[in-house]
């Protein structure tokens, strides 16, 4: 592993949330798979990323007016 590949991952917080915040001994810590993880921190409660197809919905749902004036601004 390289030193860029460790700063990637954050495995201080993971470890810390693991083992102080859930209270798990080291060996049941170790023993997690990336699945069980992920289940115990709630991050696939995560909304879901954005994406290009999603930005430019959002685009052609609200467009940039040309006069650079928002709704309401009074200029």
């Amino acid at each position: 592993m390289t030193e860029r590949d460790r700063a990637f991952f954050p495995w201080a917080s993971v470890i810390r949330f693991g083992l102080a915040r859930l209270r798990l001994p080291p060996e049941m810590f170790w023993r997690l798979s990336l699945v069980e993880l992920t289940a115990l921190t709630g991050a696939d409660d995560l909304p879901a990323m954005a994406t290009r197809q999603g930005l430019e919905a959002l685009m052609a749902q609200f467009p940039d007016l040309k006069d650079n004036k928002e709704p309401g601004d009074g200029r």
